[in-house]
Parts: C-alpha cells; sequence; structure tokens
C-alpha cells in the first residue's frame, strides 16, 4: 500500500491522499481509518506545540516514508493551517471509505472491516456536523436531518463549537474517532 502527501504544484500546497494504493494493493475500511488515525494523532500532537522533530524521535517505530509524511502533513499546516489540514484529513477519509465501498461493498456484519466501516460513517456523519456549524446552518434544522442515534452527538459539536471553536471541536472528532478505531 503506498501513501502519500502529493505536492499540488501551487505554491507548495499538498494534497493529502489516502487512497492511492499501489499496483495490486487495495484500500480497505481498516486501511483507511488507521492511516487517519495516525494522520489526526500527528496533528493533534502538532497542536499541543510538539514540533515534527520531536515527533519523529518520539513516535514508535517510524519508517522513512513516515517520517516524510510527518514532514508533508506539518507544511501544509504551514501552508493551510491547521483547521484546514483537519478538513482535508476528514474529508479525505470520507473519499477513501467511499472509494471502499464502490469497490467492494457493505463488509460482512460483525466483521472486522465492519467495524472500521462502522467509524468511517460515524466520523463523516459528525464531519459533515461541524461543516453545517461552520457555514452557519441552524442547528434545529441539522439536528432534524439526522438521524436519532446522531442527534445528541451533533447538538454537541454545535455546543462545542458555538463555546470553543473549530479547532476544539476537530480535536474531540480525532478523539472519537481513534476512540472507535480502538474497539470502543
Amino acid at each position: 500500500m503506498r501513501l502519500s502527501l502529493l505536492t499540488a504544484g501551487l505554491s507548495g500546497l499538498f494534497v493529502l491522499t489516502l487512497a492511492t494504493p499501489a499496483p495490486g494493493a487495495e484500500q480497505s475500511y481498516e486501511s483507511c481509518s488507521q492511516i487517519t488515525g495516525e494522520y489526526v494523532t500527528v496533528l493533534q500532537l502538532a497542536a499541543r506545540g510538539l514540533s515534527g522533530d520531536v515527533l519523529k524521535t518520539t513516535l514508535p517505530g517510524l519508517s522513512a516514508e513516515a517520517e516524510q509524511r510527518i514532514d508533508a502533513l506539518l507544511r501544509m499546516v504551514e501552508a493551510d493551517g491547521l483547521a484546514e489540514t483537519y478538513s482535508t484529513v476528514n474529508s479525505e477519509y470520507a473519499r477513501c471509505a467511499t472509494r471502499v465501498f464502490k469497490s467492494h461493498g457493505l463488509p460482512k456484519r460483525l466483521s472486522r472491516e465492519a467495524h472500521f466501516h462502522f467509524c468511517a460513517g460515524e466520523n463523516k456523519v459528525r464531519y459533515e456536523v461541524l461543516l453545517a456549524a461552520l457555514v452557519g446552518a441552524q442547528k434545529d434544522k441539522v439536528l432534524s436531518q439526522l438521524q436519532p442515534q446522531h442527534r445528541q452527538a451533533g447538538a454537541a459539536i454545535f455546543r462545542l463549537y458555538e463555546s470553543q471553536g473549530e479547532l476544539a471541536v476537530f480535536d474531540n472528532l480525532g478523539s472519537e474517532l481513534k476512540y472507535c478505531l480502538n474497539g470502543h
């Protein structure tokens, strides 16, 4: 599986690609999720003041390619800002999972892939609620469009956004995603 942050060629901006498998390899819900979890962890730690050098020396078992991805992700933060980079990571995660769905459909019920499919779906809903808040959508209208099981989380996202802003919500979405990925 080949994963990379590719330069877009426009003033050093980067486009994050989660779903660019090597020849003969395919993405799965698990690979989309695990990669996104790693990117989110880097962003969360960077937001707390850890430099790329500190991240590369303290995160366990990094390959040279992983170190390059950390550098590229942090350059993206410098160029576009932390919130925009979080948004890119979340939208790429949704696109990656969508490509897996188009290629393989729904995973078998109660399978390992079903777990990661569930996490991808939950993250997508929460991210879309944040996007709605960012564009000034009315909370009641957004919540009424959600499935009943998502309304409480949707209301919490709006409250957090209103009280602490988008970076707090992105950080929370990342923590919730990793909680889900770890089987909770």
